[in-house]
């Protein structure tokens, strides 16, 4: 594969505010089969792409690039939740984390993810479907101690002292349990 090309791939994908010419190399790269994802990356993180845009190609690369899946999703995940004052861009941010939890589910990332996501000013129904997706989750997360550290702290944040207190400590014993499993 041509570096060459591949450079000039990532320029359009970071500099072009055309949606014909992003989807030209778009299909250009695909067909190269082109795999570093950090390239695609610059191409989900554009401004100039659309909502429905973003998700086409998201899903696009999520069949050709299936090792990367993970990676994909917990990306485009990141760029709706740095969009995330539309809520369908909410939304999406949710959809993707949902997706890299299916994914890989014994990741606390995505998990950590939707907290960021939570809003703290509005409560919006959103912010329930992300505590039940955790607590749903939750059980299959390797390292559990920060999922329920980043609990501890949401609870603090809404003055819920009890449900502070209970994931402080929960995370303390996962943390002292994840210790012991790294000394095995």
């Amino acid at each position: 594969m041509n570096e060459e090309i591949k450079k000039r791939i990532e320029n359009i994908f970071r500099n072009s505010n055309s949606s014909d010419e992003l989807f030209d190399a778009f299909d250009e790269a695909i067909k190269l089969k082109i795999t570093d994802v950090e390239v695609y990356k610059v191409l989900l993180a554009n401004p100039a792409l659309s909502l429905d845009e973003i998700k086409m190609y998201t899903e696009k690369l999520l069949r050709e690039l299936t090792e990367h899946r993970f990676q994909i999703s917990m990306w485009t995940a990141k760029v709706f939740e740095n969009l995330q004052t539309n809520f369908d861009y909410l939304e999406g941010a949710i959809n993707y984390y949902i997706k890299a939890i299916q994914i890989n589910p014994s990741s606390h990332e995505p998990l950590l993810g939707l907290l960021k996501l939570y809003n703290y000013d509005l409560e919006l129904p959103t912010n329930q479907k992300i505590l039940n997706i955790i607590e749903e989750n939750l059980p299959r997360v390797e390292i559990k101690s920060k999922v329920y550290f980043a609990l501890s702290n949401l609870y603090k944040k809404l003055g819920n002292l009890q449900k502070e207190a209970k994931y402080a400590a929960l995370g303390e014993k996962a943390m002292e349990q994840e210790r012991r499993n790294k000394d095995l």
